[in-house]
């Protein structure tokens, strides 16, 4: 059955009665912005320090395989909040507006009886972007200015995210003994940024990684990305180029502007540089700084006598690709795992499902109806939903089998040179040219249309995506193998053939903010 609306959710749980259980009085919502899921200590990491988290992990359920709908992070929190992928709710990257027709989750769960309240990391998701819909409190006063010429983001720290969030709640406590109108139930939002580049986690945590302090700045970035290209693009391994592959400009904003080559998907080694390696350090440090953050919001909830009453969700908008692949420290260009490959973890206040971990792939945009579920305002559900929506999780936190589903997740870059077709024509969706993965059990299948190709995956032999058993020359499909990209191929197809987009619009008056990281490309021409 499709879930055509959140409308037409809280329509079925109001006719049947739908009352509140008491136990889930309040839902905290964690996002982290450009967080890998393999560099969290509950999902293999000895290396990266995030004792929050995994004691969050621990009293919670983990999904071992979830998959960002978009690697960018307005496009992805806007499926994480409205059930849906961007072939139908219409964002193609940051900068764009998210459609009023839209109904987002805080609008549910404030027509629930909700207070609603974010707290921002990123300029990303400013007021500007339409993400504000619903909220009751919406924080974007960013501390953290851009750099001269729009090289970065105007945001704030993750500290200070888990303080003005700790501290509106103080208000909002307060309010509550004077004013009965104010709701007893809570939403409440915190973004954190930091692991996003730039990577400056401090001197502290710098040395705590082993790295000598310093900022892991753009220009860092920069070399490290040209160093990678060089490896491909230059001297002996260039070899069977064409001149126009072997002389494209190196740097990160030439692939940002005008898309990757063949041989930069395909040749990509997998093996760092130097720089590199200084900057994944740098980036473990954002990373356990960010945790240190969620530590100290989960401890200030608890003493103000609201965790004990919270549903605690927790997730990523996308991950980072490094040296891996040939989208060397970016995560819009391409949909490896480097880049889709995200946390979710859900921590019950009654201790529901603690402990349990669920092996199946699930979506960004599963979200949404797990938590509506959770909190009674929606009948669970028997059958498929349509491929462009959502479905609850909570059959798996109860213990059952949930079923092999389709995920999919989309690339956001190249930007306005994509996202009309080659004669002009208007596309399906703005995404519709970019790379774009889908995810069918253990099976991963790439297609990337405006290059022409496709790459085949088999995670729990390749989970590294080293093994592109499509490439030229690779052997044959095996029987499996070539039912699997039937399969993949099937589901990619109805997927597309879904959309169904609401308008949305690129901003203008975002591009001085956005502009510098590929977070923006400016407007189409």
């Amino acid at each position: 059955m499709a879930l055509a609306s959140s409308v037409l959710w809280l329509i079925a749980a109001c006719a049947g009665g739908g009352e509140e259980p008491p136990r889930y009085r309040n839902v905290l919502f964690i996002s982290m912005d450009t967080t890998r899921a393999d560099h969290l200590g509950l999902y293999g990491n000895a290396e990266v320090k995030t004792p929050a988290i995994d004691a969050l992990g621990a009293e919670g359920v983990v999904f071992d395989a979830c998959m960002s709908a978009a690697a960018t992070t307005l496009a992805s929190h806007t499926s994480l909040l409205t059930g849906t992928y961007p072939l139908r709710h219409g964002v193609t990257r940051n900068g764009f507006q998210v459609s009023p027709e839209n109904e987002l989750l805080q609008e549910v769960l404030r027509d629930a009886g909700f207070y609603c309240a974010a707290v921002l990391g990123s300029a990303a998701l400013t007021h500007k972007s339409g993400l504000d819909q619903g909220f009751d409190h919406y924080d974007d006063d960013f501390d953290l200015a851009a750099e001269a010429g729009g090289r970065d983001q105007d945001q704030r720290s993750a500290a200070d995210v888990t303080e003005r969030l700790l501290s509106h709640v103080d208000e909002v406590l307060q309010r509550r003994k004077s004013d009965q109108s104010v709701p007893d139930r809570m939403f409440l939002v915190a973004h954190y940024f930091d692991p996003h580049a730039p990577y400056a986690p401090g001197a502290e945590m710098a040395q705590r990684y082993g790295v000598e302090p310093m900022v892991g700045d753009f220009d860092d970035i920069e070399q490290a990305v040209q160093s990678q290209q060089a490896r491909i693009l230059r001297g002996p391994a260039a070899e069977g180029l064409t001149a126009a592959q072997a002389n494209m400009p190196l740097g990160q904003q030439s692939v940002i502007q005008k898309g990757l080559n063949e041989p930069l998907v395909r040749r990509a080694a997998g093996v760092p540089t130097k720089m590199g390696r200084t900057l994944a350090r740098l980036y473990a440090g954002e990373v356990t700084r960010t945790d240190d953050a969620i530590g100290t919001l989960l401890a200030g909830l608890a003493a103000r006598g609201v965790l004990k009453d919270t549903l605690v969700v927790l997730t990523a908008d996308h991950g980072e690709t490094f040296w891996e692949h040939g989208n060397f420290w970016n995560h819009g260009l391409w949909v490896s795992q480097t880049d889709v490959h995200v946390p979710l973890i859900l921590r019950f206040p009654d201790g529901r499902g603690a402990g349990r971990r669920v092996d199946t792939s699930v979506s960004g945009v599963d979200v949404m109806p797990t938590i509506l579920e959770a909190l009674g305002l929606v009948e669970a559900r028997a059958g498929d939903v349509e491929p462009a929506h959502g479905r609850s999780l909570m059959p798996a936190i109860e213990g059952l089998a949930l079923g092999d589903r389709a995920t999919f997740s989309e690339a956001t870059q190249p930007g306005p040179i994509l996202e009309v077709a080659p004669d002009g024509a208007t596309l399906p969706w703005g995404n519709a040219r970019k790379p774009q993965a889908v995810r069918l059990g253990d099976w991963k299948l790439i297609d990337a249309g405006y290059l022409g190709l496709q790459q085949l995956f088999h995670l729990g032999r390749d989970p590294g995506e080293r093994t592109d058993l499509l490439a030229p020359g690779a052997s044959p499909l095996s029987e499996e193998a070539r039912g699997a990209l039937a399969d993949l191929q099937l589901a990619l197809s109805r997927w597309r053939a879904s959309a169904s987009p609401k308008t949305s619009a690129f901003d203008p008056s975002q591009i001085d903010t956005l502009r510098g990281l590929g977070y923006t490309e400016g407007q189409r021409k």
